[in-house]
């Protein structure tokens, strides 16, 4: 029997308006960027570096993969006419496995191919929202909370990969209690964006779950060395020395135009005053962070969705770099934690901070948004919350049979 499900009114009326307005700004921006919210500069700025490495590899010009400056010239002349203004910096910042699943694209048409992804991915994101869900009357809810709202609608107007991060982490844990060797290898594919996989060892590890451990790493293994067949170690090595230059240099062009408008707690503390020091202590703090939280949540008798809930939140929490798009899994964390409170008619203080965590893109980026600075307390407030509601309904089952054996 399906059970009505029970939001406050006022939460869905806050809601509804802000994903039509984000969806306004996306629709907005080829005519008209920056006119109502934020500035875009054009759809899909973001897929262009990576239709652009996949364009380079074909081209025969890998070798240049990693020189910033020479890539961003090549947007800047291949876009002209979609650009509404000359990109200032975008380097390839992925490493090779991530190049590797954009080939494929790199085939199409560049609109082609950046609707195709956008679709796709989604597509991926919505089938892991919805096979294996433990509550499946709320389906549908979940589904639009994670991609209806602002999240999805910056990371489908960026073209950015939000979607298929989202996709490869639910979708892993869900099939995870199923199959523990077929998830653990989908959660080593999340290793294409590795602060993304930071914290899934900690996970498995939690569950106890040793064979998904090993086939995560094992498919991480793997892809790294599909990739290396397919564009060798040179692609490797410079992307090592790019990644590492660009967190140790705090003067470097991607720290000041990449990484300080991302949404990592680094950036909130820069952006709010601090040192480079003390933003780098607050970080690793968050990473310690994420990983108690992660591991308790895991250990505790949470509703698995819940626990999934956790676990996107706390990857948000510790990732060391992240951008406005990849709210989108925060928004997924709401989605998820949404589904078991619309059924049990939670309390409108807890809507309320889960709304706040689903509107932190429109909050941001903390650079320019002081309230945006205030996202690792709403992350860390949400899973809190998550985890202290499912140990309460948790008790409350186990408490159930013992009133009805007392009654009887």
């Amino acid at each position: 029997m399906m059970c009505r499900l029970q939001i406050p009114p006022v939460i869905l009326a806050i809601a509804a308006v802000a994903a039509i307005y984000s969806w306004v700004v996306v629709a907005a921006t080829p005519a008209y960027p920056g006119a109502i919210g934020l500035n875009l500069n054009a759809l899909g700025t973001d897929w262009m570096v990576f239709y652009g490495g996949a364009r380079w590899f074909f081209d025969g010009n890998l070798a240049a993969l990693f020189d910033g400056e020479r890539f961003t010239a090549y947007f800047n002349a291949a876009f002209a006419s979609w650009l509404s203004m000359p990109i200032s910096y975008r380097p390839w910042v992925y490493p090779p496995s991530y190049l590797l699943a954009m080939l494929p694209f790199g085939l199409l048409p560049f609109i082609a191919s950046y609707v195709a992804f956008q679709l796709a991915s989604a597509a991926l994101c919505a089938a892991a929202l919805w096979f294996g869900a433990e509550r499946p009357n709320t389906r549908p809810l979940v589904i639009g909370a994670a991609l209806l709202g602002p999240a999805a609608a910056i990371n489908a107007g960026m073209g950015q990969n939000a979607f298929l991060t989202a996709a490869l982490l639910v979708g892993g844990c869900r099939i995870l209690w199923t199959r523990p060797v077929l998830g653990g290898a989908i959660l080593g594919l999340l290793t294409i964006k590795p602060q993304f996989w930071l914290l899934v060892p900690v996970a498995l590890v939690a569950l106890r779950q040793w064979q998904a451990l090993a086939a995560s790493i094992l498919a991480a293994a793997g892809l790294a060395l599909a990739s290396l067949a397919v564009f060798g170690a040179d692609s490797w090595r410079h992307w090592l020395d790019l990644a590492r230059a660009s967190y140790a240099d705090p003067q470097g062009r991607w720290m000041e135009l990449g990484r300080m408008w991302g949404e990592s707690i680094y950036a909130c503390f820069v952006s709010a005053g601090a040192s480079q020091s003390v933003a780098n202590l607050a970080q690793a703090a968050g990473v310690l962070a994420g990983i108690a939280l992660v591991y308790s949540g895991f250990r505790t008798q949470l509703p698995r969705d819940r626990k999934i809930a956790v676990l996107l939140a706390g990857t948000m929490l510790a990732a060391p770099h992240s951008s406005l798009a990849d709210t989108v899994l925060l928004a997924s964390a709401v989605a998820l934690w949404s589904g078991g409170a619309a059924e049990a008619a939670a309390p409108l203080a807890s809507w309320t901070l889960a709304l706040a965590l689903w509107l932190v893109p429109l909050l941001g980026p903390p650079l320019v948004s002081p309230i945006g600075r205030l996202t690792p307390l709403l992350i860390l407030a949400f899973i809190g919350m998550t985890i202290a509601d499912g140990r309460l309904g948790a008790a409350a089952i186990l408490r159930a049979p013992r009133r009805r054996a007392a009654g009887q």
